[in-house]
């Protein structure tokens, strides 16, 4: 059970940090119980999990370490700068330290409002450098129990201080984010850069990927999400689902034209914006169209197109209204 959990947490919150949709998390999890073979369980959960793609997927290392790199994690919300900070400081530590308490703060390394200090040690490229890209990131981030007296002083200022004997300085700290710290003479590119790797191997270690063989790739003859679905040229549809409803369709053509027609009824201000009117050739006049398509009684968009441009167009229409994981499509298997 604890690695089960600790397997959705890496999930949820790699996606997270990429900053997946969430709206498609129900039906995730809605179907996922299916995918579970009671005499393998967490290797079958695992499984799932790790085969699902586009917006659905479980992020891997490189894309999760890139997205990280450049996330604004100060401006995230409070609870989960929190977390993230909590799970890195206390990660296998035998005396946690507990984050989330008034007396400990997130402190900006090179400072939100800096002492001119740091523009003349550190010159104006890497100075506006810091400033507009890594001031927000997990690299440029601690936490410290002295915020206010560390303020925008210069970096070896605040690694020392040690005012009234308070020791108030990154020197001092038994935090494991300032152990890299205290031995530091500079704080620049090259030294943020350093930090992250430390930091960044870490989190690997926190939120891992099970490790667990994925077997054979989904066939293109699987219920699968539009957005990860094989061309449909020469292909006949099983069917569809589409809101959670089953459409008994085999037709390409039919499917465009019953979810363009379900979408615009749902919410038809939503076509008259995002360039959907551009795209699809949205028109009141059938005859500017070379076979007319109905929305309703008053719109019309083109239909003679071939399966894959229809496709696109769906998809197109999906992404725009935020319903990317709204429509699955099943390829009648020709091969039986």
């Amino acid at each position: 059970m604890i690695e089960i959990l600790e397997t959705i947490q890496s999930f949820a919150w790699r996606r997270f940090i990429l900053g997946l949709p969430t709206h498609g998390l129900n039906k995730i999890f809605m179907r996922l119980y299916d995918d579970i073979r009671h005499d393998d369980y967490l290797p079958s959960l695992q499984r799932s999990l790790l085969r699902k793609t586009s917006t659905q997927r479980f992020p891997r290392d490189q894309e999760l370490i890139e997205a990280l790199r450049s996330r604004d994690v100060y401006g995230i919300q409070t609870k989960n700068r929190a977390y993230l900070l909590d799970r890195l400081e206390n990660f296998e530590n035998k005396e946690p330290v507990q984050v989330d308490n008034p007396e400990i703060t997130v402190e900006h390394i090179f400072p939100q409002n800096p002492d001119p200090k740091w523009k003349v040690v550190l010159g104006e490229d890497q100075y506006s450098s810091m400033k507009e890209k890594y001031l927000n990131t997990i690299a440029n981030l601690t936490l410290s129990g002295n915020n206010g007296r560390l303020g925008n002083k210069y970096f070896t200022a605040k690694r020392d201080m040690n005012e009234e004997g308070k020791e108030q300085g990154y020197k001092f700290s038994r935090l494991w984010l300032n152990k890299h710290l205290s031995g530091l003479d500079k704080w620049d590119v090259e030294e943020i850069e350093r930090r992250f790797n430390l930091i960044s191997e870490r989190f690997l270690k926190i939120w891992k990927v099970p490790d667990v063989e994925i077997g054979e790739e989904l066939s293109e003859y699987e219920e699968t999400n539009i957005f990860d679905a094989e061309e449909p040229t020469f292909k006949k549809l099983e069917y569809a689902i589409f809101f959670d409803q089953k459409l008994e369709t085999t037709q390409v053509t039919d499917l465009f034209g019953q979810v363009l027609r379900s979408l615009f009824d749902l919410n038809p201000e939503a076509f008259f914006s995002h360039d959907i009117p551009k795209k699809l050739g949205l028109t009141m006049n059938p005859d500017e169209c070379s076979s007319a398509l109905p929305l309703n009684d008053t719109y019309y968009v083109e239909k003679q197109l071939d399966s894959k441009t229809k496709f696109e167009r769906l998809r197109f229409v999906l992404t725009a209204l935020d319903l990317t994981d709204e429509l699955f499509i099943k390829y009648a298997d020709d091969r039986q």
